[in-house]
């Protein structure tokens, strides 16, 4: 049986590593934390169909530039919409939206991450139009 002072030694140096893995995952936050531009953007499909049936053509998508703070993400669409999600410490982006509308909701999602070197991929897919998303941070 260990020894009260093992058992402290132990306990302390477990909260050492918690204290630690939690400064890291701030850190991790801090490293992505700013202000993204659009760099690039793809349609993923050219044309969609209305509610009504009409088929159309996807337009181009110029969407704001992406704001990364302490864990949360957020930017307006080319339709105006604010969207906001969250960042995980390992740089994954996650913005799920959805509006209540007559027949059929509003649903946009945005899936994506920060690399190494500043740049932002994302897929942004909605109702209709879908689209490949680059950001690249400002310095």
């Amino acid at each position: 049986m260990p020894s009260k002072g093992a058992l402290s030694a132990i306990v302390g140096s477990a909260g050492l590593l918690l204290a630690a893995s939690a400064a890291a995952q701030v850190q991790n936050y801090l490293s992505v934390d700013g202000t993204y531009v659009l760099v690039g953007s793809t349609k993923l499909n050219q044309t969609s169909m209305s509610r009504g049936g009409d088929m159309y053509f996807c337009p181009e998508s110029t969407p704001g530039p992406l704001s990364i703070s302490q864990g949360r993400a957020w930017y307006v669409s080319s339709s105006g919409r604010h969207l906001i999600g969250t960042v995980n410490p390992r740089g994954e982006i996650l913005i799920q939206v959805i509006e209540p509308r007559d027949s059929r909701p509003f649903e946009m999602d945005v899936t994506g991450i920060v690399d190494s070197t500043g740049t932002v991929r994302a897929r942004q897919r909605g109702n209709s139009c879908s689209y490949e998303l680059v950001w690249r941070r400002q310095t």
